[in-house]
């Protein structure tokens, strides 16, 4: 009798082993994927070097001027840009959320918030998306879009010109960043 319980709780930790791995291994996926968030927007913001042909007028620190509190924002930022042709005039408002998830909830329930000018939708085009999910308003250059932890919005000044290509060249260009930000640590 004693055998067989002991054969009997052999089995069972032999069973309940791999099932230890996998919570173990499941822990460590959740680790690395926290650190792979971008920790600070310095890493972000466009630069001159970014946009040659633009200057910008400003930085301003805004962390939660404007937006509401939920999911909390860790930083943010507001850069207005201007050029030497029409369509150059734009605006980026960069958010830094604690997580992914915060991020992709901020990205859905905000947008709604953003703006008075139309609502956002997803970018129909697929080849247009940038980052984790582009949204913008139908027949206007302004994106909103989000990448990781961070949350963007692009917003074209001059809405009688076509400047979609603009904010779509500036979007892809802060995803590099962004990207760049991630490899880095």
């Amino acid at each position: 009798m004693i055998l067989r319980f002991r054969f009997i709780t052999f089995i069972f930790l032999l069973a309940i082993a791999p099932l230890g791995c996998a919570i173990t291994n499941k822990e460590a996926v959740l680790n690395e994927g926290e650190h792979m968030l971008v920790r600070k927007l310095d890493a972000v913001l466009l630069a001159a070097d970014d946009l040659p042909t633009m200057e910008v007028d400003g930085t301003v620190n805004h962390r939660k001027r404007g937006i509401v509190n939920q999911p909390p924002v860790a930083d943010g930022f507001i850069q207005s840009w201007n050029g030497t042709q029409p369509e150059e005039h734009i605006t980026v408002h960069y958010w830094l959320l604690r997580s992914i998830v915060d991020a992709q909830t901020a990205a859905e329930e905000w947008r709604s918030f953003i703006t008075s000018q139309g609502i956002y939708q997803h970018e129909p085009n697929p080849e247009h998306v940038v980052g984790d999910g582009t949204w913008r308003i139908e027949n206007d250059a302004s994106i909103w879009f989000v990448k990781n932890n961070v949350l963007v919005h692009i917003v074209a000044r001059r809405p009688l010109l076509n400047q979609l290509p603009l904010t779509r060249s500036v979007a892809r260009k802060i995803e590099a960043k962004i990207n760049a930000a991630l490899n880095q640590q």
